[in-house]
């Protein structure tokens, strides 16, 4: 399946209120070849990351919103926004592959929809956004419910603040002491041609220099490794735990 499709049929669900992201992409990524699975995360957690943008500036572009049973269409739509504004996709191919998902869509009709609304985001979205700014959902990608807790409890620093969180985080690996040291698994790494570096807190921490699927580092089927953020490696050792306690981790 092509990676635009499948990123854009597992926000759908999301769109429809049915799915969490987190749950409607795995069931799409089986779908989707290997090489091609790092692509398709990145598309969809990016188009849900900087949604508020691009809904906005669709809405600038279309003359009238999508129906409720198109919301696959208006999927493809951001996915195809995300690629102009924020990848290095070439613009034609980013147009040209995303309008030709449409068919796949059983959508035809939509093709010709994608493709003008494509080609002016790729003339005017620069203007067309300058305009939006003014509105702080659109200039922070943030929902104004979120604005209002962190302005309440931060009021100097929530701009700062959500720009860090519309920053993109790196895949952190926590390496299993059990199976590996952290210095093993990294030459593991390099004799898989994987570029990585060991996190600076964490002592069981591995930072990769690009994402990709995780299935397909050694050993993760057999439990060396699982994704961790640094900040949340750091708990059981701040935690001082001695053999025999139980833990709840909620």
């Amino acid at each position: 399946m092509n990676p635009r499709l499948a990123a854009a049929k597992a926000l759908t669900a999301v769109l429809n209120g049915k799915a969490s992201l987190n749950s409607s992409l795995p069931l799409q990524l089986d779908k989707v070849e290997a090489r091609d699975r790092g692509l398709t995360q990145d598309l969809a957690f990016g188009t849900a990351r900087w949604y508020p943008r691009l809904s906005a500036l669709a809405n600038k572009l279309l003359q009238k919103p999508f129906k409720a049973a198109d919301a696959d269409v208006e999927a493809l739509l951001l996915v195809g926004l995300y690629q102009l504004l924020y990848t290095r996709v070439p613009a034609h191919a980013a147009i040209g592959e995303t309008v030709g998902c449409a068919d796949k869509l059983k959508k035809p009709w939509a093709k010709g929809l994608l493709n003008a609304v494509l080609r002016n985001a790729q003339r005017d979205s620069e203007a067309l956004l300058a305009e939006l700014e003014h509105d702080p959902v659109v200039r922070t990608a943030h929902p104004r419910w979120l604005q209002k807790s962190l302005k309440a409890f931060w009021p100097e620093q929530w701009e700062a603040i959500c720009a860090a969180n519309n920053a993109h985080p790196p895949m952190i690996l926590r390496v299993n002491r059990r199976h590996k040291t952290r210095d093993q698994y990294l030459q593991l790494l390099a004799e898989s041609d994987v570029q990585a570096q060991p996190c600076v807190y964490s002592r069981d921490g591995i930072v990769l220099a690009e994402a990709c699927d995780v299935r397909n580092l050694p050993g993760f089927a057999e439990g060396w490794i699982s994704v961790q953020d640094e900040a949340a490696q750091l708990a059981a050792d701040l935690l001082d735990l001695a053999p025999g306690q139980r833990v709840l981790d909620a």
